[in-house]
């Protein structure tokens, strides 16, 4: 029997599982805890769980993960200085354009081309050397965009080839990520790209050789945020590609684990939950670009929303309202069965009263990651000192690194960089405190319960029910929300206060308010997925008036989708006339990977267009893995029909869509 192996690592675990790579059948699985302080951790514990004598068997290994989507909801990851060139300084200030980019830095270097290609401003050299000096050591990497890179990519090119001969930082293109014309979208794209690069090049470095040490020969391949493969130096290149891979992994497994072509498919993680829907066993994939928590990219993916809130989402509460995520944290519960101390220092502040009404005295922190090159503050380094030993509570943190305020502790840049992590109170702690679930420690989880709900002017009982209903409107909201997208994807979004209120509703226990039911429902099933999805969704689709499926193997269907998915790779060619104003066509501009190549006659720039639109195809789908894919053609013309019926019509454009695809396990 052949096998396939499928591993996902996602913020709470990492999953492994062995497919049958005839029947794609479930043959084994495990899953063990994500390490995030050493990521190769959690991976062996997740391989190590599998048969030992299956590895022979193991003909191609795939891996998705949740830590790109995870690193952008929670603002994680490296300072990206991002370079415009011949953007409209003046434009962007005015709209405020710069926000959408998220950068630590953005600086203007002059350069620009026309809607044709043509070159009507030099890119200013000396500019952008000033650019890099101005920006050099207070940035980890950099993105550079150029107005109209999808018509001429030559000031990107020649601005990539200055960059990197004048520093050592990552630096990361935007025309190379996307060919979508929405300069903005292409600028964001390439910021995040940048600032995921040291993220998933630490899982991709790992996980690699800890499958290729139990005798698998192929270098896993990746899944990108569209269910389709990957290779992984490609990857590596372009982590942006992953954002909603674990998502899009989960939905082709949910879909091959529950036998439903058509559902809302919902993944409960640690830190988000996805809600995507399928159609035809395939998760529909996003119009113009994958979108969350503020970021506007222009990466083809899955039409997931993720809604923040999942089993180690941070719960914060004071007198007038409770905070559920976006930050995940590891929950008191976990830490205390591994660390009693907790649970004492814990039931020590429960005894003494403590309370602060700005800070969640019930908090830990401990280190994280070692301590690399990173640039640290002499408030970061005495905070670090004091963990040396182990958690902390975040008052005695305070008093250990003489800071006069627990608010002002230098914590959250240290948890952004990884360097230390947070313990608190989360919706696993809730399912121990309720009795629904008790694989660690209750009484840690209770005690910090306590003391949450005393801040909070309530008992335990009504602070967790309070809680609990906190996260199912969350998870139902979302739901609603990713429904309403489907057919309108900008209301989807709207907070106006008539629909906010609706969705809301619609999601509480009772629907109904005086003479009027404001139920909204979903017409398709509900799989619930993920490790936490069980304990939650099928409340949430009792809300929603729907079927709730919980699939065997559910808690794995990440690993199980990245083992199921294909090699898929698309590559589109544009070719444009370019015509007099008197009309008749001077000559044809075909827009391609390859750069930008003028002709003289339509048959010409048509021949071009497809040899190079399958060579890019055939690349593509080589540098992702695949050995003899198949190309498929897809061509839209646009034209413009002439005043006289005797004239022919007039070509406007032609768009080329190659895909290229190797079949994997049906």
């Amino acid at each position: 029997m052949r096998l396939i192996l499928g591993v996902d690592t996602g913020g709470t675990f990492t999953d492994a599982v062995l497919l049958d790579a005839a029947s794609g059948a479930v043959k084994a699985t495990h899953k063990a805890f994500t390490t995030h302080e050493n990521l190769a951790v959690g991976i062996e514990a997740a391989l190590d769980g599998l048969p030992r004598g299956a590895w022979p068997q193991v003909d191609r290994a795939a891996v998705s993960t949740t830590l790109a989507t995870n690193a952008a909801l929670e603002g994680l990851g490296s300072r990206v200085g991002c370079i415009l060139i011949g953007y409209d300084p003046g434009v962007m200030r005015h709209y405020r354009l710069d926000r959408h980019l998220r950068a630590s830095e953005v600086v203007h270097v002059d350069g620009r081309h026309d809607i044709f290609g043509e070159e009507v401003t030099p890119l200013d050299l000396d500019g952008l050397r000033d650019a890099v000096m101005h920006l050099a050591g207070d940035v980890d990497a950099l993105a550079v965009s150029s107005y109209l890179a999808p018509r001429n990519s030559d000031h990107e090119h020649r601005a990539l080839r200055l960059l990197r001969e004048l520093t050592d930082v990552p630096v990361v293109a935007g025309g190379a990520l996307s060919a979508q014309l929405d300069s903005i979208r292409r600028a964001t794209t390439a910021t995040l790209n940048a600032k995921l690069l040291a993220i998933t090049s630490e899982l991709l470095g790992t996980v690699e050789p800890s499958i290729r040490q139990r005798g698998v020969g192929a270098a896993p391949l990746v899944v990108r945020g569209d269910a389709t493969l990957m290779a992984l130096d490609l990857a590596r290149e372009r982590p942006i590609d992953t954002l909603f891979s674990g998502p899009a992994a989960s939905a082709v497994g949910g879909a091959r684990l529950a036998g439903i072509d058509r559902a809302v498919v919902a993944d409960m993680g640690g830190t988000s939950t996805d809600v995507g829907i399928l159609d035809d066993g395939r998760p529909t994939l996003t119009a113009r670009g994958a979108s969350l928590a503020g970021w506007r990219t222009a990466v083809r993916a899955a039409a997931v929303r993720s809604a923040p809130v999942g089993g180690d989402s941070r719960i914060r509460s004071d007198p007038l309202d409770l905070f559920i995520g976006p930050d995940r944290v590891v929950p008191l519960s976990r830490a205390a069965a591994r660390q009693p101390e907790i649970r004492h220092r814990l039931a020590e502040l429960d005894s003494q009263r403590q309370s602060h009404r700005l800070v969640p005295v019930w908090e830990f922190f401990a280190l994280g990651r070692p301590l690399a090159e990173e640039v640290v503050s002499n408030a970061e380094q005495r905070v670090l000192r004091a963990l040396a030993d182990g958690p902390v509570d975040v008052i005695t943190l305070a008093a250990q690194a003489d800071v006069r305020d627990a608010r002002l502790l230098p914590v959250d840049g240290l948890v952004a960089r990884r360097l230390i992590t947070r313990i608190g109170l989360t919706p696993t702690d809730l399912l121990h405190v309720r009795g629904e679930y008790a694989d660690f420690d209750v009484e840690a989880a209770t005690i910090a319960s306590r003391i949450a709900a005393r801040e909070s002017r309530s008992d335990v009982d009504a602070f967790t029910a309070r809680a609990h209903e906190a996260v199912i409107r969350a998870l139902g909201t979302a739901t609603l929300r990713r429904a309403i997208a489907s057919g309108q994807p900008d209301l989807a979004e709207s907070d106006e206060k008539l629909g906010a209120y609706l969705l809301d509703t619609s999601a509480s226990p009772s629907s109904r308010v005086g003479p009027l039911d404001v139920g909204l429902g979903l017409t398709l099933p509900l799989i619930a997925l993920g490790a936490a999805g069980a304990a939650w969704l099928p409340q949430v689709a009792s809300r929603l008036r729907t079927e709730c499926v919980v699939p065997e193997h559910a808690a794995v269907a990440s690993a199980v989708g990245a083992a199921s998915t294909r090699i898929v790779q698309e590559v589109e060619v544009l070719l444009r006339p370019q015509y007099l104003r008197r009309g008749g066509a001077i000559d044809y501009a075909v827009h391609s990977p390859e750069g930008r190549a003028m002709f003289a006659s339509e048959s010409e720039a048509r021949e071009h267009a497809l040899t190079v639109g399958r060579r890019a195809a055939e690349s593509a789908a080589a540098a992702a893995g695949a050995t003899r894919p198949s190309i498929d053609v897809d061509e839209h013309t646009w034209t413009l029909d002439r005043d006289d019926p005797d004239e022919p019509v007039q070509l406007m454009e032609t768009r080329f869509r190659f895909t290229a695809t190797e079949a994997g396990p049906e």
